[in-house]
């Protein structure tokens, strides 16, 4: 007997390629196998990966990236982006951008986060990750005895402290941070890190955070990350109003 409950359900239908495609790459991201600024194969080798065509595959990325999860840049070139929708983070761009007393509330909630997700890195951080941050160290000694800023390096060690926390959540909501952080870093870097005896301090209060994770010690971790995200967001601050 056909009754009025019928108009309430809708027919099966076979998903497309390109929805199959856009789950899949989905599923990877939420799961940590696709990491926040990682770069996809080119849509060729991708294409060949998954045994479908170009235009399946172009049909999902752009529907990836116009839910942020994706960014295609110039050259088809495609990277992950934070899990962040655009509804949050624009509105936090546009508020970043307001005014320098913004921008530093921004870092304020960095800093809080941060020191969180390093004392949640010195617990879980694992040899390999461990390894990773010694090597990003002797990359930062190295640019410190040639005169290089180091700019990429320090990113490097702090996403790489992120991403220990083995917290999707924690590694996703670090980077996004970071990327509406990113004029401002330029400013710091261009400007008060530019001093070597500064880039000096900033070195040594890695090793610091460096050595706190090595021993899993989570207590002395966000101590020496507290130390260092206070001196930094001083810098920045002065930096700032200096700034035209």
């Amino acid at each position: 007997m056909v009754g009025p409950m019928n108009d309430i359900f809708a027919p099966i239908r076979q998903k497309k390629i390109s929805e199959e495609i856009a789950d899949q790459l989905k599923s990877l991201i939420y799961q940590g196998q696709l990491k926040p600024g990682q770069r996809l194969p080119s849509e060729r080798d991708l294409a060949k990966s998954l045994g479908v065509s170009r235009v399946s595959l172009r049909e999902a990325l752009n529907t990836l990236q116009g839910t942020g999860l994706l960014e295609i840049q110039q050259g088809n070139r495609t990277f992950v982006r934070p899990i962040t929708t655009l509804s949050v983070y624009d509105p936090l761009v546009s508020f970043s951008k307001e005014s320098p007393s913004n921008m530093m509330q921004v870092f304020e909630l960095r800093k809080y986060l941060e020191v969180g997700s390093i004392s949640l890195a010195a617990e879980r951080a694992d040899s390999h990750e461990i390894q990773r941050l010694d090597e990003i160290l002797i990359e930062m000694e190295d640019d410190l005895l040639k005169n290089r800023l180091g700019a990429r390096t320090d990113l490097n060690f702090h996403t790489t402290l992120a991403e220990a926390t083995h917290n999707q959540a924690y590694i996703h909501i670090m980077h996004t941070i970071y990327d509406l952080l990113q004029e401002e870093l330029r400013v710091a870097w261009g400007s008060v890190f530019r001093r070597k005896e500064k880039r000096k301090k900033l070195f040594q209060q890695h090793q610091n955070i460096f050595y706190a994770i090595k021993e899993h010690n989570p207590k002395e971790a966000a101590q020496e990350a507290l130390e260092h995200l206070d001196f930094v967001g001083k810098e920045w601050k002065e930096s700032l109003v200096k700034e035209p």
